[in-house]
């Protein structure tokens, strides 16, 4: 009544490959994995979009906020070169209207060379001079 196990050596038993799972395992995969990978490229596509249109977005503000800068800049140089703007930063500084007589014109004959920086410098002092005496 006792029963003696007897060990069954399975070294040597060698399983055969079932070839109609290994055809069906290659089917599952050739089907899926393009199907994964189309998945994989839609979602990559529509994260990029988003973050594509984010960006936009993020560039649209800044052009409008240096639009507006620039705006603000013209604005501000259009009031500081304003002659009005001009005249009394000069009468501040201590600047007075001149003469109209005190303002000497020289004009150069047409065919006459320019002349030097110190020969127009004698020209000018000395039509300043005569300018100022009596003929």
């Amino acid at each position: 009544m006792y029963a003696q196990k007897k060990t069954v050596e399975n070294i040597h038993i060698v399983r055969e490959r079932d070839r109609q799972r290994f055809r069906e395992l290659l089917a599952v995969l050739s089907l899926g994995i393009p199907i994964c990978l189309f998945l994989l490229l839609f979602t990559w596509q529509n994260l990029e979009v988003i973050r594509l249109g984010r960006e936009a977005t993020r560039l649209q503000q800044k052009r409008k906020q240096i639009e507006d800068a620039n705006k603000a800049l013209q604005l501000e140089l259009d009031r500081l070169t304003s002659l009005d703007s001009v005249e009394r930063k000069a009468v501040a500084l201590g600047f007075t209207p001149t003469d109209a007589g005190a303002v000497v014109m020289v004009t150069r004959r047409s065919g006459a060379p320019a002349p030097s920086p110190a020969r127009a410098a004698e020209v000018g002092g000395a039509t300043r001079g005569r300018a100022g005496a009596s003929p």
